[in-house]
């Protein structure tokens, strides 16, 4: 059994060939990118990997750092989205390698990990990486990190500041963040945050309207009730999402991005 290297000692068996896709290249060139996301958690790649496609990004996918190296240098992507705990090779080792190789050290890297500590994030920082996220984190912000590293590749010249996104949290909880149930809940948060802003706004409007002449009035007061209803059963929906956010691990699935009709 083969030594491993990185934060800990693992098992390693002979790095996996990883398929490509045929139009992977020219993806490359007429869409937004290619990102290779680097996760061994399933979860994590099914739901950040769905989102940066249905953001137009080409995205390759790869289990462990051995797998990452393989890829990275057949495919040569935009941007890598790298986790760091993972089998056979681990994050930080990984970014050494491809920081360490011509054919690769360009290629901006986006950590993305449910470890908070200052110093994982160090280690990653000395190894190379130009972004540091912590899960659970919105999809949104993976995707605008992503385009922010790749148009600063684009642009050329000197490397950003790496930019760190993080919060503290207690080893089992870093654990469970990596999880569907744990993405969920950083959405349903967001959600839930912009539902309280709605219903702000919507209650400024029910105070402005006394100051209204009666005509102007009353057609606002139709429109309001009819908001209000929307409101009402959107607060419920948000209830239910988080009772399921709790509860076990779920599937979750992000609808493609449909293409242009063809006639």
């Amino acid at each position: 059994m083969a030594q491993v290297s990185g934060h800990g000692s693992r098992s390693a068996g002979t790095p996996p060939v990883f398929p490509l896709e045929p139009d992977a290249a020219d993806e490359a060139s007429t869409g937004r990118g290619v990102v290779l996301l680097v996760d061994d958690i399933e979860d994590c790649r099914d739901m950040y990997g769905q989102f940066l496609r249905h953001s137009r990004y080409k995205v390759v996918e790869a289990s462990d750092g051995n797998e990452a190296l393989a890829t990275a240098a057949a495919l040569r992507p935009d941007v890598i989205v790298m986790d760091l705990w993972m089998p056979h090779l681990d994050g930080w080792e990984t970014i050494r390698r491809l920081k360490s190789s011509p054919s690769t050290a360009r290629i901006p890297i986006l950590v993305l990990t449910g470890d908070a500590y200052a110093q994982a994030r160090r280690d990653a920082e000395e190894a190379g990486c130009e972004a540091y996220l912590v899960k659970p984190c919105l999809p949104t912000d993976v995707a605008a990190e992503v385009g922010r590293l790749m148009a600063a590749a684009r642009a050329g010249g000197d490397a950003p500041p790496v930019r760190v996104m993080s919060e503290r949290r207690s080893a089992p909880t870093r654990r469970r963040s990596e999880t569907s149930a744990g993405l969920l809940a950083a959405v349903v948060g967001d959600v839930d945050r912009r539902f309280q802003e709605v219903t702000e706004r919507i209650q400024t409007m029910e105070q402005a309207l006394g100051t209204l002449p009666a005509a102007s009035r009353a057609d606002l007061e139709h429109r309001l009730r009819e908001v209000r209803e929307s409101r009402s059963a959107l607060a419920r929906h948000i209830e239910a999402l988080k009772v399921i956010s709790r509860a076990a691990d779920v599937k979750i699935t992000i609808p493609a991005r449909r293409g242009p009709r063809r006639s």
